[in-house]
C-alpha cells in the first residue's frame, strides 16, 4: 500500500484553531521537524466530551480498501483525562482506522503565548491575559490564527504537550 492510498486528517476545535495548526505545521516543516511531502487534511470539527457524531464522522471517511489515520487535537481544559474522553468513542473501530488524540494544555493559547516569547508558566496559568498583556491588545479568538505565522517554535520543542503533538504528527505522517 502506497502513501496515496491514505487519507490524513487532523481534526481541530474550529476555524482559528485550523488556521493555528496550519501555519505550525508550516513552521516544522520549514525547520525539518516533519516530512513536507505527506499531505495532512486539517479540519475543523468541534470536539466535546460525549460527542457520538465523532465516530460517525471518521468512518465517513473511510473509502473502501483506504486506510485512514485521524488526530484530534483539543484543549484539555484542565482535564487530566481529556484525551481518553475522545478516543472513547473510536473502542473496535475496523483495523484500518487509527486514531491518536493530544490534549493542550490547557487550552491552545498557552502555545501561542509561550511561542511569542512569553513567560510559559504566566502562558500555562492565564494564556488569555497573557497574550493580551503579551501583545498590549485585547486577545480575541481570531488571533488564535492570525498571531501563529509569528510563533517561534523553538520556544515550544521544550513543551511536553507540543512534544506529543509533534510525535502524532510524525505518527500521522509515516506508513502504518
Amino acid at each position: 500500500m502506497g502513501l496515496s492510498d491514505m487519507l490524513r486528517i487532523m481534526f481541530v476545535e474550529d476555524t482559528y484553531g485550523k488556521e493555528f495548526h496550519t501555519a505550525i505545521i508550516r513552521k516544522l516543516r520549514e525547520n525539518d521537524e516533519l516530512d513536507p511531502s505527506v499531505g495532512i487534511r486539517v479540519d475543523s470539527r468541534p470536539v466535546r466530551k460525549c460527542d457520538a457524531k465523532l465516530r460517525r464522522i471518521v468512518l465517513s471517511e473511510v473509502i473502501e480498501g483506504e486506510q485512514v489515520k485521524v488526530l484530534f487535537v483539543i484543549d484539555s481544559e484542565g482535564r487530566s483525562n481529556a484525551e481518553y474522553d475522545v478516543l472513547n468513542h473510536f473502542r473496535g473501530l475496523p483495523d484500518k482506522v487509527l486514531v491518536r488524540v493530544v490534549a493542550v494544555n490547557p487550552m491552545h493559547e498557552a502555545w501561542l503565548c509561550i511561542g511569542l516569547g512569553g513567560d510559559r508558566r504566566v502562558c500555562r496559568q492565564d494564556p488569555i491575559g497573557a497574550l493580551s498583556r503579551l501583545r498590549g491588545d485585547y486577545y480575541e479568538k481570531r488571533y488564535l490564527g492570525e498571531w501563529a505565522s509569528r510563533v517561534d517554535i523553538g520556544n515550544l520543542m521544550p513543551e511536553q504537550d507540543f512534544g506529543e503533538y509533534l510525535s502524532a504528527l510524525r505518527w500521522l505522517v509515516q506508513d502504518p
